[in-house]
């Protein structure tokens, strides 16, 4: 048995590394830019390329110090078969060209999927990118609430709702959601945070991020964060749980007595048809619709898809008389298994499929770690494997009222998740090596 003394004095020389590489810095500047994105953010940007010529720069200065590397990890063969498959299909979609440009664009996800897996190389490192994905995104909630109250909201379904200030991922479900899915990330740094302001900070962060899916009018990020509760409680032992499940449900309940009226109809619609206007039902009925239309899709295109890419999924459905006579829609499947069913078939299937697993299979193997467990309590890794397991349910939960394959989060988990195992996996060989 693996003494406490012996692993925590094991974990601290991990710690020790050198400065900060360069390429390092510019991973976090790009985290920042992905998630701001600038450049349809602030006016004074709108229009000028900061991402692509910064990309470039990230990818040449990686390539001249030696970090442009594949790193091995259980997830890159899910993660380059997708990319790979992009291309391979590509001449049997209904828009060729357009599955080509959807490729090139999944193809940059997949190089700072590269580049994060190859600079988490120690505990430290990652950490520092697990923190900027959590302040970055703390910073675009500011921002985004700074321009709601400037006026800043769409009017959609009877209600206004908030968005984000972005314009990809600035929709009110897809922001909801991302604030939803930021929370176990800003719970695991809560629980290992040593500096007392940061702590402070993660308690507003929690705050911010209720207001903020209170304020999208998101019936999917409110179940989304209702689940995220229960899982909350669920994973607690002992008295703790009854203890976690009483702040949970006081929790809920406070949130939602001082919820605006408009907004608590919105969700109620969630199982009264009658709380909301007739276009509430319609877009529910929206999500299932999806699915029936991309079954059918599928059934037409097993192995080759219509095409990756919403323009292919649209003209698709519209070219082949897809829906029903009387209930033609031009709108992406507005799910997740839809989505990869119809635009990918099979082969697609499988190797999300697979990139899921393998996410999972990473987390857990650190989280059953036996040099984490004696000191799991205070270890980062440990309680970054909990949130990864976690966000990635929420995913999939989420993925039943969205199209969301091409969130980035997807490949940041498994880049994340592999590096973690690896990191592990070197504290293992310490302790049987010590």
């Amino acid at each position: 048995m693996i003494s406490k003394s012996e692993v925590v004095r094991i974990d601290n020389i991990n710690k020790q590394v050198a400065p900060q590489s360069v390429v390092l810095v510019m991973v976090c500047v790009y985290i920042f830019l992905a998630i701001e994105r600038p450049w349809e953010s602030i006016s004074y940007l709108q229009g000028i390329p900061i991402e692509r010529p910064f990309a470039i720069l990230m990818i040449v200065v990686a390539f001249l110090a030696g970090k442009f590397r594949i790193v091995s990890s259980p997830t890159n063969k899910w993660v380059y078969g997708l990319m790979a498959l992009h291309f391979v299909l590509a001449p049997f979609a209904f828009y060729p060209s357009s599955a080509v440009n959807q490729g090139f664009e999944y193809s940059k996800m997949v190089l700072f999927y590269l580049l994060m897996l190859s600079v988490a190389d120690n505990e430290e490192s990652l950490k520092l990118l697990i923190k900027v994905y959590v302040f970055t995104m703390m910073f675009y909630m500011i921002h985004s609430l700074w321009e709601y109250h400037n006026g800043s909201y769409v009017w959609r379904m009877g209600i206004s709702r908030m968005i984000g200030v972005d314009d990809t991922y600035g929709d009110s479900n897809t922001f909801g959601a991302s604030v939803v899915f930021s929370l176990p990330f800003v719970y695991a740094l809560l629980r290992t945070e040593t500096i007392t302001w940061h702590r402070r900070l993660y308690y507003v962060y929690f705050v911010i991020a209720v207001v903020c899916v209170v304020l999208t009018g998101s019936r999917s990020a409110f179940v989304v964060f209702l689940f995220l509760n229960l899982l909350w409680v669920v994973s607690q032992k002992g008295k703790r749980k009854i203890a976690i499940l009483a702040v949970a449900i006081f929790a809920v309940f406070f949130i939602w007595t001082f919820m605006p009226v408009e907004k608590q109809n919105r969700i109620r619609t969630l199982w009264d048809k009658d709380a909301g206007p007739k276009s509430a039902l319609t877009s529910a009925e929206g999500r299932l619709d999806g699915l029936v239309v991309s079954w059918k899709m599928f059934k037409q295109a097993p192995f080759t898809g219509v095409g990756a890419g919403g323009e292919n999924f649209i003209g698709y459905r519209l070219a082949n008389q897809i829906d029903e006579a009387d209930h033609r829609s031009a709108s992406q499947a507005h799910n997740l298994y839809g989505e990869v069913l119809a635009e990918f078939g099979v082969f697609g299937v499988m190797l999300f499929v697979g990139l899921i697993f393998s996410i999972r299979k990473c987390a857990l193997f650190v989280w059953r770690s036996e040099a984490i467990q004696v000191i799991k309590k205070t270890d980062f890794c440990y309680w970054l494997s909990c949130a990864v397991i976690a966000t990635l349910l929420l995913l999939l939960l989420s993925g039943l009222a969205g199209h969301s394959f091409y969130r980035p989060l997807w490949l940041w988990l498994a880049a994340w998740s592999g590096a973690l195992l690896n990191i592990v996996k070197q504290k293992n060989t310490l302790v049987q090596g010590g």
